[in-house]
């Protein structure tokens, strides 16, 4: 899957390079200043479809909300979160031996409530590759920081019961683990109209953190976003 964003992030910045060698003046713009946007996010700390962090695996779509400030032509700012969270019921029963008239059966039994969210906050610049602001397809190079934030909680109660006598215990265990990533990357925009834009970002991230765990990995992690983006503004 590390292989396969890797190879799409680098034929997008093929696609770029020839819009980046372009000698052709700039024009005046007037495209609004301020942006929205809303997509699909996929990253190494927040997988579509699921997450390796807890043991539940259960599908899930993260959600990524962007706003932005175009400072000048070819160069704006953004905020972006992204978001992705799941609750589950399980539980488990086990009878250890056939019970006989005089000797009940070893058992036990536990229940609970699995709880993890996910946030993703990237503050990144956007500067625009393509010489000619009139093509309906642009590209940037992008940067900036991301911070990763994940939290979850597992309790429940466990219930043994060994030669007639029945234990009921509980258990409340929470996690959470931050992390600063150094990121770059580039990213394409369509322009359907002078207020809609279709996007799709590609970003390679570097874990800043230290410490143990998922969050403080020593590698190159990937994060991808694809949406729907409004300007508004004059």
């Amino acid at each position: 899957m590390r292989t396969l964003s890797l190879a799409l992030g680098g034929l997008l910045l093929t696609a770029a390079l020839p819009a980046l060698a372009q000698t052709t003046p700039a024009e005046t713009t007037t495209t609004p200043r301020y942006y929205v946007g809303l997509g699909a996010y996929s990253s190494y700390y927040q997988r579509l479809g699921g997450t390796s962090l807890g043991y539940d695996n259960s599908f899930r779509m993260p959600v990524q909300l962007t706003a932005g400030y175009q400072l000048s032509p070819r160069l704006a700012v953004q905020v972006g979160v992204a978001y992705s969270g799941n609750t589950s019921h399980y539980g488990e029963s086990i009878v250890y031996s056939t019970p006989t008239p005089n000797t009940p059966s070893p058992y036990y039994n536990t229940e609970g409530v699995f709880t993890q969210r996910l946030a993703s906050i990237s503050t990144l610049a956007r500067y625009t590759l393509t010489a000619n602001p009139a093509r309906r397809l642009q590209f940037d190079a992008l940067g900036g920081f991301t911070f990763e934030h994940a939290n979850s909680a597992n309790k429940g109660s466990r219930t043994d019961s060994f030669q007639g006598t029945t234990t009921t215990s509980t258990y409340n265990n929470h996690y959470s683990r931050n992390a600063l990533l150094l990121t770059g990357g580039v990213g394409a925009r369509y322009r359907m109209s002078r207020r809609f834009e279709l996007t799709y970002d590609f970003t390679v991230n570097k874990n800043l953190t230290e410490g143990s765990g998922p969050y403080s990995d020593n590698v190159l992690t990937t994060s991808q976003a694809l949406g729907l983006r409004y300007r508004f503004g004059r």
